[in-house]
């Protein structure tokens, strides 16, 4: 088996309320391998979002540790915490999080120009993803000329195109009908097979079941 991706050790995420001290995460242990496809449940406030979070690098553990690609990702400086967000961690939201002036490429190109790469080779990159998730005819529309299936297939596009170690997707199906959810499904199930790690976060026991594994939270514990 090949090093995981991800491991966190008794990890812990704490937040100050006033003059109470409140804890999101509970000796969180999890191990990540490459290719897996991972579905994440739990009722609100069981801690998934904070999980997330700080598996995308968008906050830091309190305690415990997190290692990305065997990196202690914990222990690193913010600007570090943010190169490593953009280059090995790529996010898929059920509100796409598109911008509505540009067109589909130049939106899957955003993360490329963020890390400096030149405007062609940017191009190039984001029009080799949007062909990947079947969307190179509608690479010059911008997100209202789309359908909600086709916007969710340029934000995995967006996902896809700084060759990421993970892919973390918040809810991906939650904003369309069952059929276009089905197919984004089919999408993630391929990208996993192909070698992409996939932790996925759904309150659908339907969508659940796409996953190789499934995982739920509760109290802030991941219940084995």
């Amino acid at each position: 088996m090949s090093d995981p991706v991800i491991e966190l050790e008794a990890l812990c995420r704490d937040y100050q309320m006033g003059t109470s001290r409140v804890r999101a995460l509970r000796e969180v242990n999890l191990t990540l391998q490459t290719g897996e496809f991972v579905a994440l449940m739990g009722a609100s406030g069981s801690g998934k979002s904070t999980l997330l979070n700080v598996l995308g690098c968008l906050e830091t553990p309190t305690s415990g540790r997190y290692f990305l690609e065997g990196r202690d990702v914990g222990a690193l400086a913010k600007d570090e915490r943010a190169r490593v967000r953009n280059q090995q961690i790529g996010f898929i939201f059920q509100s796409f999080n598109l911008l509505p002036r540009l067109s589909a490429l130049e939106n899957v190109a955003l993360p490329l120009h963020y890390r400096r790469m030149g405007h062609s080779a940017a191009q190039h990159q984001a029009a080799v993803a949007l062909d990947r998730v079947g969307l190179a005819d509608r690479a010059h529309h911008p997100p209202n000329a789309l359908s909600g299936g086709e916007r969710q297939r340029v934000a995995i596009a967006r996902a896809l195109v700084t060759q990421p170690a993970i892919l973390l997707a918040d809810e991906p199906t939650g904003n369309l009908d069952s059929a276009t959810g089905a197919e984004i499904m089919a999408l993630l199930v391929e990208l996993s097979k192909e070698g992409r790690t996939v932790l996925l976060v759904t309150h659908d026991t339907a969508i659940a079941a796409y996953a190789q594994r499934g995982l739920r939270m509760r109290d802030g514990q991941l219940l084995t």
